[in-house]
């Protein structure tokens, strides 16, 4: 395909993940909601998972056609994004979102989960390692569903049993949109980056991975807006997570995965850093300030930087 082409699926594709990612989430909410489900717990699985869905659908469907680079860039570069870009930009522009103690737990399991996907990265993936992977998200599911302290907050039945119908072929719709929007994504990705040469793991890493962040920005700034903080860092926690077990779990299970040096050298060590920063962020100040907003948004620009202009 031509540039002007390529450029054109590319956009494509990302209104359609976008929007196919927006009618998942919002109908796929409004069912959870009418079981009475607390904020955090919608922001940290139904929002987290339905708001991944493109990076789920982009790096699975990138490795099956050979494009693994592609795929952990995104993976990768989607869980800085989600701290750095989405969040610095949220905390930035309310100037303070509300962190207490159960989202706190949520940043030190984020933490862990963090370590250990850079450890399996670093000593090479395999199917086993990404059986591993996808095992801890079931038990992390599992424990969210027992712990008392993210019960609080239960939100009132708003969605009678008659629109359950409906609100299920909506998110079937929703997820085909961001199936095929993955697909357009991945092949005029792969196509400009051959066009440039350009390496498909820079690729992911910068500009996939924002365009797959997309959904988590305008999730976390809206839930901003409107207070309602379990769901705006819910959904970022829950998210981050869901990439590196879920994601890559399920891309390792797929097929071989090459881990290009630049991965080790700059991307997971700045992952770590801001997954570490955030969490200090968290728990010195029970809050996200405009002050944190702005060294996350400086610490992500200096990543692009470097990936851009240096390597």
């Amino acid at each position: 395909m031509t540039l002007p082409i390529d450029l054109l699926m590319f956009a494509l594709g990302i209104v359609l993940l976008l929007k196919g990612a927006s009618l998942f989430t919002e109908n796929a909410s409004r069912i959870a909601k009418s079981l009475g489900v607390s904020d955090i717990v919608i922001g940290l699985t139904l929002v987290a998972f339905t708001t991944s869905l493109p990076e789920l659908s982009v790096s699975t469907l990138s490795v099956i056609r050979g494009s693994s680079g592609l795929a952990l860039g995104n993976i990768i570069g989607s869980n800085i994004a989600n701290i750095g870009l989405v969040l610095g930009i949220s905390a930035f522009l309310t100037s303070s979102i509300p962190g207490g103690k159960a989202e706190l737990k949520q940043g030190y399991i984020m933490l862990a989960v963090t370590v250990v996907a850079a450890l399996f990265i670093i000593d090479g993936l395999s199917f086993l390692k990404g059986a591993i992977l996808v095992s801890m998200l079931l038990l992390y599911v599992y424990y969210l569903s027992r712990d008392r302290s993210l019960r609080e907050g239960i939100v009132e039945r708003i969605i009678e049993r008659e629109s359950f119908p409906k609100g299920l072929a909506l998110c079937i719709l929703g997820g085909a949109g961001v199936i095929l929007g993955s697909e357009l994504l991945i092949n005029s990705s792969v196509s400009m980056a051959r066009s440039f040469s350009i390496s498909e793991t820079v690729i992911g890493l910068t500009i996939v991975a924002v365009g797959t962040s997309l959904p988590e920005l305008a999730t976390s700034v809206t839930a901003a807006f409107k207070r309602l903080q379990g769901i705006a860092l819910g959904n970022i926690l829950g998210s981050n997570i869901f990439n590196l077990l879920m994601v890559l779990g399920a891309s390792a299970m797929a097929g071989p995965i090459i881990v290009e040096s630049m991965l080790l050298v700059y991307s997971i060590p700045m992952m770590l850093l801001l997954t570490a920063l955030l969490v200090l962020f968290m728990k010195a100040e029970n809050k996200l300030g405009r002050f944190d907003g702005i060294a996350l948004l400086l610490l992500y620009g200096f990543f692009l930087y470097l990936k851009i202009f240096l390597l």
